[in-house]
């Protein structure tokens, strides 16, 4: 079942984080944006960016986590893990994201200068961090924002819409068109010998039906010819 997650920005205090968030958000499939007591100069100007607009319009201020998180089943707290942190164990982000309920789940961020705060973990169910290495544990907002929906996007835990039909194969005769123009071209350039034609015309049918072609794979295909026919200056050679 897809998972309904609210990212939370606690206090953030740079308006291109903000925007680079809400932008990793829109690329991910996500629109549930909480920004916590932000600054207003950099609310107000992220706001106004282009970047994420979509996600920034619908974003919902709230003057504390609590309010932000009081729909959420789930509250998931994003730390490198310090003294601060309360007794939970603290999980690798791609297993909990693998693991998080379809019932509306928050992922909290902390402030760019000082991360969560003690009070902000105690509405935490889990602690996730993404693996980073020991001297340098913490990532810039917007990053580990994209991280994280990135994450949850690649665990299949959002739906994914299916993709369409493939275009369907290409006929023999279409086929059959691109032999006709290419050996002439391939012979030009060497790669064929005219002793050997009929050995080689048959080992370029036979790649040209292992690739499954589409009609537009031979349409291309076929433009490319005609260029390098141009380029080589072969037009009283092109085949009918």
């Amino acid at each position: 079942m897809p998972v309904s997650l609210r990212i939370v920005l606690v206090q953030p205090r740079n308006p291109l984080n903000i925007g680079a968030a809400a932008r990793a958000m829109a690329n991910f499939g996500f629109d549930d944006l909480a920004v916590v007591a932000p600054y207003d100069e950099a609310w107000r100007q992220a706001r106004s960016a282009r970047a994420g607009a979509a996600v920034l319009a619908k974003a919902r201020q709230f003057e504390s986590v609590a309010a932000a998180v009081a729909e959420c089943a789930m509250v998931v707290g994003t730390t490198a893990g310090t003294n601060r942190t309360p007794p939970l164990p603290l999980e690798p982000w791609a297993e909990v994201a693998a693991s998080l309920p379809p019932q509306p789940c928050a992922l909290l961020f902390g402030s760019e200068k000082t991360g969560l705060r003690v009070e902000d973990l105690s509405y935490c169910r889990r602690l996730a961090r993404l693996p980073t290495v020991e001297a340098a544990p913490s990532l810039n907002l917007g990053q580990a924002v994209a991280l994280c929906c990135y994450e949850l996007r690649r665990a299949g835990s959002l739906s994914v819409p299916p993709p369409g039909p493939p275009p369907p194969l290409a006929a023999l005769g279409e086929r059959e068109r691109l032999v006709e123009h290419w050996t002439p071209l391939l012979e030009h350039l060497g790669v064929f010998r005219p002793l050997h034609r009929a050995s080689q015309t048959r080992r370029l049918r036979a790649m040209l039906a292992r690739w499954q072609l589409s009609s537009p794979d031979v349409r291309l295909l076929l433009g490319v010819a005609r260029e390098l026919r141009r380029v080589l200056r072969l037009g009283s050679q092109r085949p009918t």
